[in-house]
């Protein structure tokens, strides 16, 4: 008779041989798939689906396979499975879409799309470039649901609450209100929208730079500043038309730190200003900290030669 020890030696043996085995199905599995050999994958994640029903994956990928092989109705039974196993509903209805398409029934494919963007599906490439999905582009809702998708894929594009501050957007000269010359600042709309980035050059050469974007848990707009020797860390939003941030400036050089406030406001003929202000008594005075007058840049390339 065996002794515990080595059954359970054979035991982990055993498991461990059984999860290689299932590793290298996967594999397999996920090499026909990418091949587009739907037989193949169908008999393939078909194994992995009977031995591991809870495998999402595979479920889906079954499902998948099904509708190209033709075999729509096990392909939806296996999408409901893929759902239950975890497979996120968006990725779920874009699939049913399709199946919906393939069987000829075009409103409930344009319905399955819509649930898929209400659901946060957010790649409308994939629908566009999909010949069986693009051919929906008459069908009435298509177009709307195929807008919900872009504007998941680029909220802060649409959401109008990120162009609150774009007015301070593009190349300008900073000058004093006496006409001094204070340098160049750059400010680019980046990431699809969702986050304004500041390139400071100043008459002296020093630089900086920001980041300043919405943070949408807070409902404030957030700028930090690096640069000049300094750390900026500022919040808010407008008031009365103005950006108004406050926070705190931090000296590297010293140590101190301070009580901080910027407020940007747009004048006529594109002209912003900007005003920063700091405070040594925790917000009860403020003192001027530095005042800006944001021009145009001249059509001189030179003018706006920033970073």
């Amino acid at each position: 008779m065996l002794n515990k020890a080595l059954f359970s030696m054979l035991l982990l043996v055993v498991c461990l041989s059984a999860q290689v085995a299932r590793a290298a199905d996967a594999e397999q599995a996920d090499r026909v798939y990418q091949a587009q050999q739907w037989p193949e994958a169908v008999i393939a994640y078909g194994a992995l689906a009977e031995a591991e029903p809870q495998n999402a994956r595979a479920q889906f990928r079954l499902a998948t396979a099904l509708r190209h092989v033709g075999r729509l109705q096990e392909a939806s039974e296996h999408l409901d499975l893929a759902l239950a196993a975890g497979i996120p509903a968006s990725y779920v209805d874009i699939e049913r879409a399709r199946l919906a398409a393939a069987s000829g029934d075009t409103n409930l494919a344009v319905t399955a799309l819509a649930n898929a963007a209400a659901a946060g599906f957010s790649d409308p490439a994939s629908i566009t470039d999909d010949p069986a999905l693009a051919a929906l582009a008459d069908v009435p809702g298509f177009e709307a649901s195929l807008d919900q998708v872009r504007r998941n894929a680029a909220p802060c594009e649409y959401d109008p609450v990120f162009r609150q501050f774009d007015f301070w957007v593009g190349d300008w000269e900073v000058k004093g209100g006496d006409g001094t010359f204070y340098g160049k600042n750059r400010i680019s709309n980046e990431e699809q929208g969702c986050v304004l980035v500041e390139h400071w050059s100043s008459a002296t050469g020093n630089t900086g730079m920001s980041v300043n974007y919405y943070d949408a848990h807070t409902r404030e707009w957030v700028q930090i500043w690096n640069g000049l020797g300094i750390q900026i860390q500022i919040r808010g939003g407008l008031e009365d038309g103005s950006m108004v941030l406050t926070g705190d400036i931090h000296y590297l050089a010293n140590g101190d730190h301070r009580d901080f406030r910027g407020t940007w406001t747009p004048l006529e003929d594109g002209v912003v200003r900007q005003f920063f202000e700091e405070s040594t008594d925790h917000g009860l005075t403020w003192s001027a900290w530095f005042e800006g007058f944001y021009h145009p840049a001249s059509a001189d390339p030179s003018a706006a030669d920033l970073p």
